[in-house]
């Protein structure tokens, strides 16, 4: 087999929904080789170490040397054990031990990965959004199977809690094996363009798996086209994944947009697999997948034979919506099967390169910081002396309000307190003998979104920008003013007696990066090394912000919204109540209204209580029983033309409920009925020399129908008939009499 190709299938089988044979996949599929234990000492590394023998270098699991495990020089949360495993690895279980022989041991701990030692990236198992629980003595051996495994070269642990009577001390072992990766960067202006041979293709299925990582929100991943606007795209959009399908239906108002994903442009990778097959398209974005079947009888896999991956071709930039190119790497770009990376390094004729590529992934990592507390604080030394206040950095969070950035400025002169709320930025500025000034920016800045702040005063001017905007950002100061002594950002510790650490609200949760003071960027981790401030509550080379409303447990179509650590559901207009929009406000039936002592009228029914079908709008006949009329667009007589021996024509009945909800309202009652009713003049139901109808309805299961209100299912009679008193006695029906009235 073409080692690229098996890359590619190895990688389907990794991603795919749809389980995949070992033959499909090319060979038996092992990966829980130990990989730890065959590495150097020097590929071990820590926080701190309490003495020589307890380094880094004695974790492997089971080893006994040293003094058997690694325990740091304090026991408190801001400790990490760290291994290199050589070269990018594809990890699928961990194990841990205590000190051997000790009182050391880790009752629960995170687990962090990496690729370039930069930007941590918290491992988060599906049933749990903490940690890992650890040992409960010193020897025995915990054993964690990770699903889904993920790929890294550096891994961190880091402990949370352990044996009150003892002191950290691990012993650890990480399972996995080779991980085979063809890689391409594009610069933002770059893109690959695939021309496949149509002999080659699947007519009835299509796979497109690729991972992805930048540091960029929006931009384009892949796009193709066909006939009559026809086209899917994959589009990058504020961090979400949106596949957008246009089936080239002028009577379809805008594309479907199917939308997958939250916070991907967090720099790390994400997994992405495209089935398409005729209407029916799942799309998947890391573990979570999106099935949609496409409307009518379009189908996507008969578009073009040419597909681009990193942005549209000027040439075709006409669909509908922005045409930023993406910026950031692919791995394993795979398309039926076919390493379309492997094709453009080797430059053959099907991919077209445009633009500058490198075929390595050497996107710049920043360290951002997570702030885990209200009681969080970074306190950075200020400027002091100097006639200038300047301070700039990023954040990002789903919290409403909290402190961001204060500080005093020199000889007392005033302070300033700059504070997330109501999702807006707000500026306080306070100088003796002045009032209080205050200034906004921004909205909906607790989108989880990175946003830019910068903060400058020099002379008797002050101003504030907020993601490059300024507008009415500017004040006068009432004197000269100098940089203060310290810089406390996200809150303040409890001794403060800065004027802005009085501030009411809590200190920020979410994270921040890229912070400057005085123009002078800030190292984040000196600040970790504790060379640079103090801090507390802060986790420094990660972003630790997650996405709760993915998935959404807001049922019926509620609007899920989040903070730090809760989410809530806004039911408003949904026609459910509760706190994840599960219960309706509707009764269930006309007779639970009847019940209520409601008299006749129109009424909202939810015929299958909590379930996935709405209200739908009924009228309740109160007699001593509970009639529910349903009604459609055919209460009054509609005329139907003579076909004069062409193709029948239809009348089409559309109710105020779905056929679903029909359903669910017809399996609630005890007795059902319907009339429809035919007038005629000169317009027979039957042929007059053998009774063959030719007239007829259509069921809602599509079976054919050939009575008429008041008669009964295959009498071949209408109700005169049935009774003996039809106008003419020799026919069934009336209309069949042919008489030219009604």
């Amino acid at each position: 087999m073409d080692p690229a190709a098996g890359a590619c299938l190895r990688m389907l089988f990794l991603l795919s929904a749809q389980p995949w044979s070992t033959l499909a996949a090319g060979n038996t599929y092992s990966c829980d080789a130990p990989l730890a234990s065959a590495l150097p000492r020097a590929s071990f590394s820590s926080s701190s170490e309490l003495s020589s023998s307890h380094g880094p270098g004695f974790a492997s699991l089971n080893r006994r040397d040293g003094a058997g495990g690694w325990s740091p020089l304090v026991s408190n949360k801001y400790q990490w054990l760290q291994i290199d495993l050589g070269e990018r690895m594809e990890v699928t279980a961990v194990a841990t031990q205590g000190g051997y022989g000790s009182s050391n041991w880790v009752t629960s701990y995170l687990l962090m990965f990496s690729d370039g030692r930069r930007n941590w990236k918290q491992y988060r198992r599906e049933e749990s959004i903490w940690g890992f629980p650890g040992n409960t003595n010193a020897d025995s051996v915990v054993h964690y199977k990770l699903q889904p495994p993920f790929e890294a070269r550096f891994l961190r642990f880091l402990p949370l809690t352990w044996n009150p009577k003892g002191r950290i001390g691990m012993r650890i072992e990480v399972y996995g094996c080779a991980y085979r990766s063809e890689m391409v960067h594009f610069d933002g202006k770059s893109s690959l363009l695939y021309t496949f041979n149509q002999k080659s293709m699947n007519p009835t299925k299509e796979v497109i798996s690729l991972k992805f990582k930048t540091r960029e929100n929006n931009g384009i991943l892949l796009h193709r086209e066909g006939p009559n606007g026809k086209h899917i795209t994959l589009e990058l959009v504020k961090g979400k994944l949106i596949l957008f399908l246009n089936s080239g239906d002028a009577n379809l108002p805008s594309p479907d947009a199917l939308m997958l994903g939250s916070l991907l442009d967090d720099q790390h990778w994400h997994s992405v697999l495209i089935e398409l097959l005729d209407t029916d398209v799942n799309f998947t974005v890391d573990t979570h997948t999106h099935h949609f079947r496409a409307k009518g009888e379009s189908s996507y896999v008969d578009l073009d034979y040419k597909i681009s991956f990193g942005g549209i071709p000027r040439h075709r930039k006409s669909v509908a919506f922005p045409h930023k190119n993406f910026h950031g790497c692919f791995e394993n770009l795979c398309y039926n099967g076919v390493d379309i990376i492997d094709l453009s390094k080797k430059h053959k004729p099907q991919v077209l390169i445009m633009g500058n590529v490198s075929f390595s992934c050497s996107h710049p990592q920043t360290v951002p910081m997570t702030f885990l507390s209200s009681r969080s604080y970074l306190a950075l030394p200020g400027t002091s002396g100097e006639d200038r206040v300047s301070a700039i950095f990023q954040f990002r969070t789903w919290n409403r309000a909290g402190l961001l950035l204060t500080s005093q400025f020199q000889h007392r002169s005033g302070a300033f307190i700059l504070v997330l709320n109501d999702g807006k930025l707000k500026l306080s500025l306070s100088q003796p003998g002045h009032p209080v000034r205050d200034v906004t920016a921004g909205a909906g800045l607790n989108d989880g979104q990175w946003h830019s702040v910068s903060l400058s005063a020099k002379g008797n001017h002050l101003s504030v920008r907020v993601d490059g905007e300024a507008a009415s950002m500017a004040h006068s100061l009432r004197g000269q003013i100098d940089s203060g002594d310290t810089y406390y950002l996200g809150g303040c510790p409890d001794n403060s007696s800065d004027p802005g650490c009085a501030s009411p609200l809590n200190g920020f949760q979410g994270c921040l990066r890229l912070i400057s003071i005085g123009d002078k960027a800030v190292d984040p981790i000196s600040i970790q090394q504790g060379a640079l401030g103090s801090y507390r509550d802060l986790q420094i080379d990660t972003c630790g912000l997650t996405d709760r409303c993915l998935p959404s447990y807001c049922e019926h179509g509620g609007e899920c919204s989040q903070s730090w650590d809760t989410f809530s559901c806004n039911c408003a207009h949904t026609g459910y109540t509760g706190a994840t929009c599960h219960s309706s406000v509707y009764e269930q039936s006309c007779e639970a209204h009847r019940h209520r002592g409601n008299s006749s009228g129109l009424y909202y029914i939810d015929s299958d209580g909590s379930g996935p079908l709405g209200p739908s709008l009924v009228y309740c006949n109160m007699t001593d029983t509970a009639w529910t009329s349903v009604q459609h667009n055919g209460s009054h007589l509609v005329s139907v033309k003579s076909s004069n021996g062409e193709s029948p024509q239809p009348v089409f009945f559309k109710y105020t409920a779905s056929m679903d909800q029909l359903q669910a309202i017809i399996d609630y009652v005890d007795h059902c009925q319907q009339k429809l009713t035919f007038h005629c003049k000169k317009s027979r139901l039957s042929t007059p020399h053998d009774g063959t109808p030719v007239s007829w309805w259509v069921g809602r299961t599509n079976e054919t129908h050939t009575y008429w209100g008041g008669s009964l299912p295959d009498a071949q009679k209408c109700t005169c008939g049935l009774e003996g008193n039809c106008i003419d006695s020799q026919y069934y029906c009336n209309c069949d009499a042919d008489r030219n009235e009604w």
